[in-house]
């Protein structure tokens, strides 16, 4: 009876551990700010220091998708705020 009752305890713990979720999704969300002399500059600047944050913390760039982005007119620049979002 005790070998049964460890064996069963043995093949719950198997199924247990082996029961992860088909379908999880790990996702990260980065946001940076660059600037530029034209609004595309200024956004292309963000790009890619959210980007960078992104490679820093273990995400390909094929992973992450620029999900918005945000151009503010200054005097002589333009400035931009971007929101990568990254998936796997």
């Amino acid at each position: 009876m005790k070998k049964f009752l460890t064996a069963a305890a043995l093949t719950l713990a198997a199924v247990t551990m082996s029961a992860t979720p088909a379908f999880a999704v790990e996702t990260g969300d980065f946001y940076a700010t660059g600037i530029g002399p034209g609004p595309s500059d200024a956004i292309t600047s963000a790009e890619k220091v959210a980007r960078l944050y992104a490679r820093n913390t273990g995400w390909l760039d094929s992973q992450c998708y620029v999900r918005g982005s945000d151009v503010r007119s200054h005097f002589s620049y333009y400035s931009a705020t971007v929101w990568l979002w990254c998936h796997r």
